[in-house]
């Protein structure tokens, strides 16, 4: 199992996100997270500052066995292609707790699924952004989009021709 981590860049000794992606809406429920319009990476606007009113973040996180009923803070930051953070008030914060379920074979990691809504996003120019998740202020997962101009059609053309 060591060599499965390693070669995925993860340590079965941290916390770690195994998937994220970014979703028109994700909800996650009863361990599943269900996931509308997901796995895009290019974000089409009609014009710059863009606000997109709904966005959202799915994704899988790996708990192991030893770092199991202990607070986990999850931060979540935008970021442009200059590194700057983008959100006014700062990272979405979220801290939860893992418990060990009295069935779960001992040295067990436990995936926990998480669903984040953003609402209101701005984005002042066209380019690349990424969203960069943290476990306990360790950079764990990055997810790359970009936003782009959406193509405007020649005044007096027929759309379809």
């Amino acid at each position: 199992m060591t060599d499965e981590w390693q070669t995925a860049g993860m340590d079965p000794t941290r916390v770690g996100v195994d998937f994220a992606v970014l979703a028109d809406a994700a909800h996650a429920m009863a361990g599943k997270l269900y996931v509308l319009g997901g796995g895009w990476d290019v974000l089409r606007v009609a014009r710059f500052p863009a606000v997109h009113h709904t966005m959202a973040i799915g994704m899988r996180i790996s708990v192991p066995w030893t770092e199991t009923d202990r607070e986990i803070e999850m931060a979540v930051m935008l970021v442009d292609e200059d590194g700057t953070e983008l959100f006014e008030r700062g990272p979405v914060r979220h801290t939860f707790r893992v418990r060990r379920p009295p069935t779960l074979p001992e040295g067990s990691a436990i995936g926990v699924v998480r669903a984040l809504t953003l609402n209101m996003v701005r984005f002042p120019r066209e380019g690349s952004y990424s969203f960069q998740l943290t476990v306990d202020g360790e950079d764990v997962s990055r997810i790359p989009f970009r936003v782009a101009a959406v193509a405007q059609a020649p005044p007096g053309s027929v759309p379809g021709e």
